[in-house]
């Protein structure tokens, strides 16, 4: 509902109140923590968010530092989701002698719409350390979305294309014309998914040359316990199945770094799902040519067959299957605890005995590598099981330096998902030494606590002694020393 205007003349005053369960939609709020978010209906641009331990003291938070903003009239009508109306009433008299509100003020009970949503899932991604986007998708755009990922998903053309199979897309939306290589990920051992990139250069040309990733490359990966709660929940709300094994993720490169799909890079990342699954739905076809009506009112067409090897160079050998990595930063919570340390090898032998989950290294470690590099991780929510068992997920292949213009990133690579760590610089040239001086050889601990940091154990060069163990996972970067990437 609108603004009105009352029987004097002036413009009504209305509210809508957002709230969710930062529990529910964030991984690593152990305890129930309500956030609402107040939107003004005549200046929505302007939005006020707090917390609470309930429903209804997050909503006084929320409206009484709305109301106590200078020179703000207070609201007539205040709108609110289905459920949260009795919350609401329960809290007005203190908010009527805390900041005023009128005691004849209309509570409304409303289905919020997508716009509204929309920036509550922007907050969201905020808290949960993602780039989103500067223009979201809207309703009609999400839900096309995800049912051309639908039918990705049901489709499984990774059972039959690896990522030696480079498919060259040739777009057309009204009279925009795009061209990108696409590759289908999860033939071997990554997660499902799509990785698109824009032009004509395959990935194996880029890596000869030494070139980076394209702003504009477009990742999907299809996710099971390791998705972000709030892009699971986001998913259902726009038609996925809530019995699906799996949910979407959409990325996006940036010059800044990864960041959630623009509304305009979400109708041809949708024409090119519909027509790899045209593509393999007819395996004897050189190419498949097809259109679909986007939700913007125009046609888009598109145009699958094999890229041509413009170099001339062998494919990829099979045992180099191309990984795609979903980057993140929610694995520990802000002020954790991360070191960077040197292990004895003797006492590596001793928390391999002690360590609740042990995962050994998929290659050797080097002879004679002693001591051996070490991060300690300890969250600060002292969910040590949760951290230790979303590595053991992930299945880690080591820590490497990722470069950015605005400095490096301490990241843990793994087969089905990785995990920004540290983005300090200190922390970044440490680690690229201790690693070359060990070969490429590390170790990964997940504990309760890291002690003698000041006086460390000569046995233990650098890290001092560990409680708890709850996770140890042995790394061995292939190639030996660990390299920047740069994106």
């Amino acid at each position: 509902m609108g603004n009105g205007k009352d029987a004097a003349g002036a413009r009504e005053q209305v509210w809508l109140v957002l709230q969710r369960d930062l529990s529910v939609w964030l991984r690593g709020v152990t305890n129930s923590t309500y956030l609402s978010l107040v939107l003004d209906r005549a200046n929505p641009g302007k939005s006020v968010a707090e917390t609470g331990p309930s429903p209804g003291e997050s909503l006084r938070n929320a409206l009484n530092k709305r109301g106590q903003e200078t020179g703000l009239p207070l609201p007539d009508r205040v709108q609110v989701p289905v459920g949260l109306v009795e919350a609401l009433r329960a809290e007005l008299p203190q908010l009527e002698s805390e900041t005023g509100f009128h005691p004849e003020m209309v509570i409304e009970e409303v289905t919020p719409e997508d716009g509204a949503e929309g920036v509550f899932d922007r907050l969201i991604a905020e808290l949960a350390q993602r780039q989103p986007p500067e223009e979201p998708l809207r309703r009609e755009d999400a839900i096309f979305l995800c049912e051309q990922a639908r039918l990705f998903m049901e489709a499984q053309p990774w059972t039959r294309w690896t990522s030696e199979d480079a498919l060259l897309v040739e777009l057309k939306l009204g009279s925009q014309k795009k061209t990108a290589i696409a590759y289908v990920l999860g033939h071997a051992l990554t997660q499902p998914g799509v990785f698109l990139m824009p032009g004509e250069q395959r990935l194996t040309e880029r890596m000869a040359s030494r070139e980076q990733l394209p702003v504009g490359t477009l990742f999907m990966q299809l996710e099971g316990a390791e998705i972000p709660p709030d892009l699971f929940l986001r998913a259902r709300r726009y038609g996925w199945p809530a019995d699906a094994a799996v949910s979407p993720n959409f990325i996006a490169i940036r010059e800044q770094g990864f960041s959630e799909l623009e509304r305009h890079e979400s109708w041809p990342f949708a024409l090119v799902l519909a027509g790899l699954v045209a593509h393999f739905n007819h395996p004897d076809a050189a190419e498949t040519w097809g259109h679909l009506d986007l939700p913007i009112g125009r046609r888009g067409r598109y145009r699958v067959r094999k890229a041509p090897d413009r170099t001339g160079s062998p494919p990829m050998p099979s045992d180099r299957e191309l990984l795609g990595i979903k980057v993140s930063a929610d694995l520990l919570p802000d002020n954790s605890e991360v070191q960077i340390g040197l292990l004895g090898a003797r006492m590596l032998a001793k928390f391999r005995e002690e360590a609740e989950v042990r995962i050994p290294s998929r290659f050797p470690f080097p002879a004679g590598v002693d001591p051996i590099p070490v991060i300690t991780m300890t969250p600060a929510n002292l969910d040590f099981q949760g951290v230790a068992d979303r590595l053991r997920r992930a299945r880690p292949i080591g820590v490497t330096v990722i470069e950015r213009r605005d400095g490096p990133m301490l990241t843990i690579m793994g087969e089905r998902a990785g995990f920004v760590i540290l983005d300090d610089q200190p922390s970044a040239t440490v680690w690229k030494r201790n690693i070359q001086n060990s070969d490429g050889a590390h170790v990964l601990i997940v504990t309760d606590r890291v002690i003698n940091q000041q006086d460390p154990d000569p046995d233990r060069p650098g890290a001092g002694a560990v409680g708890r163990i709850y996770g140890l996972f042995e790394c061995m970067l292939r190639g030996g020393a660990s390299r920047p990437i740069e994106t």
